[in-house]
């Protein structure tokens, strides 16, 4: 099965809730996006905002990576509209998004390097993915692994 890698946009906060609890929920929650992924895909995630709902200018980072760990596509408990997929995260260390603007194809595409995250959730390039993450990820001598 051919490996994918997507880009998906979340606060800051919920970036850490969903990294410390090994999971991940898309765009609110729906279980569409959840279903064009597969076991082994990678995720990049964008925060545009430290806080949920609080727009702010500070944050434009790249602040998390993960990769699915199983097929499994279940529902919030407390909340049966939301969708969420088991993840395993990376340490990883904020970049702000405008540090990628000439090296990555899907910001270079746009005059404004904004505009690429006005989809919430998007498959990217494999050449992409590794130059964002051999920046934001911390190396741990636990683990190795291949994207």
């Amino acid at each position: 099965m051919k490996q994918s890698y997507w880009l998906t946009n979340a606060a800051q906060e919920h970036v850490h809730i969903v990294r410390d609890q090994g999971y991940t929920q898309l765009n609110m929650g729906p279980k569409e996006p959840l279903e064009k992924m597969n076991k082994g895909d990678w995720i990049l995630y964008y925060s545009p905002t430290i806080l949920f709902n609080q727009p702010d200018t500070i944050c434009q980072q790249f602040t998390g990576i993960s990769y699915l760990t199983d097929h499994t596509i279940y529902q919030q408990p407390t909340n049966p509209e939301r969708w969420r997929r088991n993840v395993q995260f990376f340490e990883c260390k904020p970049h702000h998004a405008s540090q990628f603007h000439q090296h990555v194809d899907f910001l270079r595409q746009h005059t404004n390097w904004l505009d690429a995250f006005m989809i919430p959730f998007f498959e990217i390039s494999r050449q992409d993915f590794i130059t964002v993450a051999h920046k934001i990820i911390i190396p741990n001598n636990n683990y190795s692994f291949l994207f």
